[in-house]
């Protein structure tokens, strides 16, 4: 029996457990960086099944590190990755309590066949996905070099094989005028607001320059205290995407800086601008194991669709570009519902929850078990990684 049917068979059995996980977190969503109780829950149910744990990993302290499987004799390493942050006011309504579920239930059933694995296998709590992206530092750090591949699965409205995402740097825009009478002495001042509005206005102008699948998007945070005082002090927050990381160093970040400054000088004020967060990549697009996710979907049942274009962003792409990374998602709904809203939430705490963590471990099982029942495989997705047309 070969070792991708026995780790889907395993599901069976343990599947309550994830089913069970869903709910806690669902229940009590956690905003990100400050996933105490829900990793402790995490933790608690992998130790339950001998999965050794250990905490703060990478120096972030609602990380940890599950050693799922050690073997010395193999240098082959693979990672589930897994989130497990709430967004505010709409709780799981991006499905990490599930998605959540779907790796531990994956961790356990390759625990449960320990025996027949002959590799090493980690689950690897990353926090923080939906603010600043902790696993960006995490990657700095070199934590997924040694990886042949990691992998995770979101949820979704569709069932894909592979993400392409958008990279994106966000910045805090701020200027700095001076107060006046706006109807005494309006001479006198300087507005820091206009500044803002002006840069605005040039942001806005950027989009019909750019090129396809650039997205600008961004929110005044401070405009001013009252309408008779011309305002000293006005700033916002603005996030620049694009497929192309290196589009967004090269030319979008050049082009902001000079609108941002050229407003200053048109409105006799002064500007700062600050990066906000960790610079989010784009997803190096492995094909070979896209292709082998796809079929494994195709076998149990699961029509899925490749993406014609990048369309979000998640810091996992910055993981790509140090190990070969999958992130395939599972339908939840057949229903054109958008992730981050409370319909979406609502799904992930219901019944419909319980086929898409299911499905979502048939997918990394079945790819964990394929690619360990045939080892060339990985050969040929480290291969493409490395850029070697071998490989495709």
């Amino acid at each position: 029996m070969k070792i991708e049917d026995k780790l889907i068979e395993s599901i069976e059995s343990l599947k309550e457990e994830a089913f069970q996980l869903n709910r806690c977190l669902f229940d009590n969503p956690e905003l990100s960086g400050k996933e105490y109780n829900s990793v402790k829950k995490i933790v608690e149910v992998l130790n339950k099944y001998g999965i050794k744990t250990r905490l703060n990993y990478c120096d972030l302290e609602t990380s940890f590190l599950g050693k799922v499987i050690e073997n010395k004799d193999s240098n082959v390493k693979i990672g589930i990755l897994t989130e497990y942050d709430a967004l505010p006011g709409v709780g799981h309504a991006c499905g990490h309590s599930a998605s959540c579920a779907i790796s531990v239930l994956s961790a356990l059933a390759i625990k449960k066949n320990e025996e027949d694995i002959k590799v090493n296998v980690d689950i690897i709590g990353t926090p923080d996905e939906e603010n600043e992206g902790l696993k960006i530092p995490m990657a700095e750090k070199g934590a997924f070099d040694d990886y042949d591949y990691v992998i995770m699965v979101h949820l979704d409205t569709k069932n894909r094989p592979n993400w392409k995402l958008l990279a994106f740097e966000t910045y805090k825009i701020e200027f700095f005028g001076k107060p006046a009478h706006a109807a005494a002495s309006p001479w006198e001042g300087n507005s820091a607001l206009d500044g803002l509005m002006l840069a605005i206005h040039g942001f806005d102008m950027m989009r019909k320059c750019t090129k396809p699948g650039t997205i600008i998007e961004g929110y005044i945070t401070e405009g001013g205290v009252a309408t008779n005082i011309i305002t000293d002090y006005a700033s916002g927050m603005y996030t620049f995407r694009s497929n192309d990381f290196n589009y967004i160093k090269s030319t979008l970040i050049p082009w902001m800086e000079n609108i941002v400054y050229g407003c200053a000088k048109a409105t006799r004020t002064k500007a700062k601008i600050t990066k906000h967060g960790y610079p989010f990549m784009d997803m190096k697009y492995n094909n070979i194991g896209t292709k082998i996710i796809s079929d494994i979907m195709k076998k149990y049942q699961m029509e899925n669709y490749e993406q014609e274009k990048a369309v979000g962003s998640s810091d996992i792409g910055n993981v790509s570009y140090r190990c070969p990374s999958f992130h395939p998602s599972v339908a939840i709904t057949n229903e054109d519902i958008s992730l981050h809203t409370k319909e979406f939430a609502e799904l992930v705490g219901s019944d419909a929850s319980k086929m898409a963590i299911e499905n979502g471990a048939k997918t990394i099982l079945g790819f964990i078990g394929r690619t360990i029942d045939d080892k060339d495989l990985i050969k040929k997705i480290k291969l493409e990684f490395n850029g070697d047309k071998n490989g495709l």
